[in-house]
């Protein structure tokens, strides 16, 4: 079922029909750009993303996009990302600032050689890739402070390699700033333990020392927690974001990320992804979090898509099944979807119930 919907002003879900935008092109456009921090080896993947993005959303909406790069952009990739966009269409080429990229002066660079070392022997994934601790450190604490993203109030994460598989015919900026929304994914999943193995307690102590108010009813937090008052190992999955910058700009997380940052532990361990998620748990109320459902969208082998008892998508060409190319997510076994849906939707959750009191027992004293 493809609803074909009409609307004056594109800040709503909605599907319309094909070429119906290029001929009533949107009127209004919120301060946002799509982000990417990548390399010049990486532009065949990247630009082929890109194409595919351009085809199911930014060609009707046109928004700038901001590529970040720790070494200089040839010019090789600038023209071949520029042979795929609009003529109009604003691209930015930035350089990340070395002290963004660079080892803190409390990190042992040998102490990191030997972690690393020693995840790559434990089977830890990227935990072997010096690149890959410094590309999620900057995502967690850096790129929102890049001068490129200053006139911006929002931002969506676009990786090298994403699919997208849906007709995108509204706008998704418009509407989570309509709806008070502040963090938008896609994908929820469980993360590998081995990667994260002391975040879950630091988080546990910052709540502590910070004197977050863990009673505060309307928080996402216990969408991470288990039975048992554990970390139930749940994330949104970072490599889609459509958020707001001036969440990560706040005091409340950047007070959160410097404490974390000072463990050391995006290089002694392999912290990334769970990082915003927890943060957008201890500092977002739950209907400020949204679920991108009607989004069809693969990164790596996983993959979601509306399905057809929600009525969702617009358009969608989504792969059938699971194969060696692309794993139907909402159906694997480490998906937390489910969990997300039955906090949304509970009682609890909507009328803001949920008891934080028996979490103070787990909190580090």
């Amino acid at each position: 079922m493809q609803p074909l919907t009409y609307y004056n002003s594109y800040n709503e879900r909605v599907c319309l029909p094909e070429n119906y935008l290029q001929k009533q092109p949107p009127v209004k456009k919120a301060k946002a750009a799509i982000v990417v921090l990548t390399r010049n080896n990486e532009k065949d993947a990247i630009t082929e993303t890109i194409v595919n993005f351009e085809d199911k959303f930014n060609k009707n909406f046109n928004y700038p996009y901001v590529f970040l790069n720790n070494e200089a952009f040839d010019e090789t990739f600038k023209n071949a990302i520029r042979a795929v966009v609009l003529p109009e269409t604003e691209v930015k080429f930035g350089l990340i600032p070395q002290e963004h990229w660079d080892y803190p002066e409390w990190v042992d660079e040998q102490k990191a050689a030997k972690a690393r070392q020693e995840m790559d022997r434990n089977g830890v994934y990227f935990g072997g890739l010096e690149s890959y601790h410094h590309m999620c450190r900057y995502y967690s604490g850096f790129f929102y402070k890049h001068p490129l993203l200053d006139e911006y109030d929002w931002y969506w994460r676009v990786e090298p390699g994403a699919k997208f598989y849906c007709d995108i015919t509204y706008d998704p900026f418009l509407y989570m700033e309509k709806h008070n929304k502040q963090y938008g994914f896609v994908i929820t999943l469980t993360k590998l333990p081995s990667t994260i193995v002391s975040l879950w307690n630091h988080v546990l102590d910052y709540a502590k020392t910070r004197h977050i108010d863990v009673n505060n009813k309307k928080l996402a937090f216990p969408y991470f927690l288990d039975k048992n008052g554990d970390y139930n190992m749940c994330h949104f999955w970072s490599n889609f974001e459509i958020a707001s910058l001036n969440l990560w700009r706040s005091p409340a997380y950047r007070d959160f990320f410097d404490y974390l940052d000072k463990t050391g532990n995006f290089f002694y361990e392999r912290w990334g992804d769970a990082v915003h998620s927890l943060a957008a748990g201890l500092f977002l109320d739950t209907d400020q979090i949204h679920y991108f459902e009607d989004f069809g969208y693969q990164y790596d082998l996983y993959r979601h898509c509306p399905s057809e008892q929600s009525q969702l998508g617009c358009r969608c060409d989504c792969p059938a099944g699971t194969n060696n190319q692309s794993i139907d997510h909402d159906q694997n076994w480490d998906t937390c979807l489910p969990n997300w849906k039955t906090w949304v939707k509970s009682d609890k959750a909507r009328k803001a119930e949920w008891d934080f009191s028996y979490l103070e027992a787990y909190l580090p004293s």
